[in-house]
C-alpha cells in the first residue's frame, strides 16, 4: 500500500505535466501589436532609421506604461538616445500619407519596429513606470457630434474622419474601441438627442448587446469657424467620470478624450514595481486539469510573478501569488477576464486573502 508521502509526489507529477500539456483560455480581450510601433518616416535611410526607431519606443513606451510623461524619466531619456539597441525586428511599408522633408511634401513610408515585451517591462520597471498588460477592457463610445447644423453619431461604417482619428489614437495609446452599427435595434432602444444629452441610463442599455468592459460618451460641437466644444464621460471607475474642453481642432479634442480614458484606465490597470504576497483559495476546482489550468492562468496575469500551489481538496485549491502592483489592481484584471468570480476578501499577516469561485 502507497504512504501519504508517496501519493503526494504522484499528484504533484500528474500536475506538473497536465500543466504543460493544457492552455487555460481568457475571455478578456487581447490587446493586438501592444509592442509593435508604426512611424512614418521619409526614406529608408540610416539616419530616418534611428529617428524612427526614438519615435517608435517612446510610442510603445507610452502604450504599455500608460503614461504620456515618460519622457520626463532620466532612465527613459537614457533609452531613447540609444533607441537602435531596442528593437529585434524591424520593416519598411508603403503609405498614402504625405509628410514634409527637406521643405518638400514626401510621400511617406511606414516603419514597423517590434520590441520584446520583456526588454520593454524591465526597462520600465528600472525607471520605476507601470506595466500595463496586453488584457485590456475594451471600451463602446457612443460619440454624438454636429456638424451643419446636424447632428449625428459616429458608427462603426462611418465616413467622418472623426473615427478614424478616435481609431488611430486609441491605438496608440492601446485601446480597444466598439462603435456601434446603428442598425434597427441600435436606434430603438436610443435617439442621437439621448447621445448628445449624455442620458447615461439610455447609453447603458443600448451598450448592452456588445458587453462592452467600459463605455466613454459625449458630445461634439463642431461647426465651421467656431471654436470646437466637447463634453465627455466614461464608467471605467464603476461611476460616471465627466471631463469636457474646448479647441480650434476637432483632433485636438478627441486626442485629449482618448488620451484622458487611457490615463485613468491605466491609472487603475497598470502595476507598479511594488511587491507583495496575495493568497487565493478557487472554490469549485473538481479534477487536476483544471489544478494546472488555474495555476497557469495566474501565472499568465501581468501583475503576478510567480505562482505556487499551496494545497489541494477535491473541491478546491489554495495558491500564494508573488504580484506586483496593489491587489485592488489584481482583482480588477481577474474581473476583466471573467473567468473568476470574487466571493469574498480579507486581510492577513503576509498580506490579501482572496477566495474565488470558478466559473462555468
Amino acid at each position: 500500500m502507497e504512504n501519504v508521502t508517496e501519493i503526494k509526489t504522484k499528484i504533484y507529477l500528474i500536475f506538473t505535466l497536465l500543466l504543460v500539456l493544457f492552455p487555460f483560455g481568457s475571455l478578456a480581450k487581447t490587446f493586438e501589436d501592444l509592442y509593435v510601433a508604426e512611424v512614418l518616416v521619409p526614406n529608408e535611410t540610416s539616419r530616418e532609421l534611428l529617428a524612427g526607431s526614438r519615435a517608435g519606443l517612446a510610442q510603445v513606451l507610452v502604450r504599455v506604461s500608460g503614461s504620456r510623461a515618460i519622457q520626463e524619466n532620466k532612465v527613459i531619456v537614457e533609452a531613447l538616445s540609444k533607441s537602435d539597441s531596442y528593437y529585434y525586428q524591424y520593416g519598411y511599408e508603403s503609405s498614402d500619407e504625405l509628410i514634409f522633408f527637406e521643405g518638400d511634401l514626401t510621400r511617406a513610408l511606414k516603419l514597423r519596429l517590434s520590441y520584446e515585451p520583456s526588454v520593454i517591462a524591465e526597462l520600465l520597471r528600472r525607471a520605476d513606470l507601470p506595466v500595463w498588460g496586453s488584457n485590456r477592457p475594451e471600451v463602446m463610445v457612443w460619440l454624438a457630434y454636429m456638424e451643419n447644423r446636424e447632428r449625428h453619431i459616429i458608427d462603426e461604417a462611418s465616413r467622418s474622419e472623426l473615427l478614424s482619428f478616435l481609431k488611430e489614437r486609441a491605438s496608440e495609446r492601446g485601446i480597444s474601441l466598439l462603435f456601434p452599427i446603428l442598425d434597427l435595434t441600435d436606434t430603438s432602444r436610443i435617439s442621437v438627442p439621448e447621445v448628445w444629452g449624455q442620458f447615461h441610463e439610455k447609453v447603458e442599455n443600448a451598450s448592452r448587446r456588445y458587453a462592452p468592459e467600459i463605455i466613454l460618451t459625449g458630445r461634439l460641437y463642431n461647426e465651421p469657424n467656431q471654436p470646437v466644444e466637447g463634453r465627455w464621460s466614461h464608467n471605467g471607475f464603476g461611476e460616471w467620470q465627466s471631463g469636457e474642453g474646448v479647441t480650434s481642432v476637432a483632433e485636438d479634442l478627441l486626442r485629449e478624450i482618448i488620451d484622458r480614458l487611457a490615463d485613468d484606465l491605466a491609472s487603475l490597470y497598470a502595476t507598479d514595481s511594488a511587491q507583495g504576497k496575495v493568497e487565493v483559495t478557487v472554490e469549485g476546482v473538481k479534477d487536476f486539469r483544471k489544478y494546472a489550468e488555474i495555476n497557469k492562468y495566474f501565472k499568465n496575469l501581468s501583475p503576478v510573478v510567480s505562482s505556487t500551489l499551496k494545497y489541494m481538496e477535491p473541491n478546491f485549491s489554495r495558491f500564494e501569488l508573488r504580484i506586483e502592483g496593489q491587489p485592488e489592481q489584481l482583482i480588477e484584471i481577474v474581473r476583466l477576464d471573467g473567468v473568476l468570480s470574487i466571493v469574498k476578501r480579507s486581510s492577513g499577516e503576509d498580506g490579501a486573502l482572496l477566495i474565488y469561485k470558478l466559473e462555468d
